[in-house]
This record gives structure tokens, C-alpha cells and sequence, in this order.
């Protein structure tokens, strides 16, 4: 009886050891390269309040943040409320550390939304990332609204928003002490200067999710938080502008 016996051509099995390699390379490599530069780059995490969290007037708000800096390392985590720092925390060795946890605690008041911004630092004072959330602040539960009696005193007399002249465009008026003006729409953007509560500027564009008015500045463009100012005019007829 005669046995047939089939022999594989010895490049077909040269290539078919070749493509197992390259596949087990091709599957495993990529991933492991990208997990270890995730390891290594600067990283700043706002972890509470998350964005969008709603809060009762009077309500003691936890804020915690981690950042993490694998070369240089981490010096000091700060914490802002619209643009005002309401906590930082530093670590325990002036030269910084690879991961810095941070808690600070903020009141919430002012019944509107505020910015919250998360910012790390290293040593040299350099920035490693910054991380903006938005939170809202409403009535206290089971508050009741202000008497309106002839008796009454209100806390605070609220300012009438500019009124634009005709053909003028949309004018923003300060409704905080004091008011950063950035580079850009964001925390992240250099401050370029400050507008005192009452000033009035005007409003040239703004960004796509309205939360940031670029107004003119000194001669320029600047960026504010729209949720600080009182805008007069129609704000959908201005255009929206791309962060520089």
C-alpha cells in the first residue's frame, strides 16, 4: 500500500511563522507603547464636583483633584471659583512629586453657574494642565422668596445691564468686584488684564457654547466668563469665533 504524504513548501511555512509574528506584534505593541506615555505625561483630573452638578445655596462642597507629572513632578494643585483661587495645596517636597492628591472645600453661594477651575503647577511655576467644570447654584430647599413689602430691605440692588445705542452691538457690563480677561475662552488662557465691577465693553463674538464673550480690549480682543457679566442686546447675532 502506498502512503501519500503531502509536503508544505518550506517558504509557505517561512511566511505563514512570519505573519503569526507580526500579528502577536502588531496586537500587543501599540497598546503597551500608548499605556506607557499615558504613564509619563502630565495629567491633571478635576474628580469632584463633576461638571454640571447642581448645588443648594449654603451647601459645603468638597473639591478634590489629582495631578500627576512623572518627570518634573508635581508642586501645588490651586483651586478657582470664577477666576478667585479658593484653595490650594502644596507638596511635602518643594522639588514636586510624580502624583499630588488635593481637597479643598468651597461654600456654595450666589445662586447662578460658576467655574471651577483646576490648576497644577510644578516647581519652577511652570503650568502642567488645567481642567475647567461647571457647577450650578440654586435656592436652599424650602427657601422662601424675599418680601416684597414696603418694609422690606433687599440685600443688594441689582444693576441695570447697559443699554446699547442704536446700530451699537451687544455691550457687556462687569457684575463682579474684579474680571480676568484671557487670551482665549478658557482658564487655560493667559490673563491679558482685569475690568472693574460697572465697566463696559463690547461684545465682538463669542463661543460655541456661549460660555466665554471675546469683548474689545485695550485696543484688542479679549476673552470673559459670560456668566459674569450682564449683556445687553442680541448675543445669536454675534458671531462665533474659534479659540486663537
Amino acid at each position: 500500500m502506498i502512503h501519500w504524504r503531502r509536503r508544505w513548501p518550506l517558504g509557505l511555512v517561512w511566511l505563514a511563522l512570519m505573519g503569526a509574528i507580526l500579528a502577536c506584534s502588531l496586537s500587543t505593541t501599540p497598546v503597551d507603547e500608548t499605556q506607557q506615555r499615558l504613564e509619563r505625561a502630565p495629567l491633571v483630573v478635576a474628580l469632584a464636583p463633576v461638571n454640571g452638578s447642581v448645588y443648594a445655596e449654603g451647601t459645603r462642597v468638597a473639591l478634590y483633584a489629582i495631578a500627576q507629572d512623572t518627570g518634573a513632578g508635581v508642586a501645588r494643585i490651586t483651586f478657582r471659583m470664577d477666576d478667585i483661587v479658593v484653595g490650594e495645596v502644596t507638596a511635602e517636597n518643594p522639588a514636586g512629586v510624580p502624583s499630588l492628591f488635593a481637597r479643598a472645600d468651597w461654600t456654595a453661594m450666589d445662586k447662578r453657574r460658576h467655574l471651577l477651575t483646576v490648576e497644577a503647577f510644578r516647581a519652577d511655576g511652570s503650568s502642567l494642565g488645567v481642567q475647567d467644570v461647571s457647577v450650578q447654584v440654586t435656592d436652599a430647599p424650602g427657601a422662601s422668596p424675599p418680601d416684597s413689602g414696603a418694609g422690606a430691605t433687599p440685600d443688594a440692588v441689582p444693576t441695570d445691564p447697559p443699554t446699547p445705542d442704536a446700530g451699537q452691538g451687544p455691550l457687556a457690563q462687569i457684575v463682579v468686584a474684579e474680571l480676568n480677561v484671557r487670551a482665549g475662552p478658557g482658564t487655560g488662557y493667559e490673563v491679558v488684564g482685569v475690568l472693574a465691577q460697572g465697566a463696559q465693553v463690547p461684545v465682538t463674538g463669542r463661543s460655541a457654547d456661549n460660555t466665554w464673550l471675546a469683548v474689545s480690549f485695550s485696543g484688542g480682543t479679549g476673552w470673559v466668563f459670560a456668566e459674569l457679566v450682564a449683556v445687553s442686546g442680541d448675543l445669536a447675532a454675534v458671531p462665533v469665533i474659534a479659540a486663537p
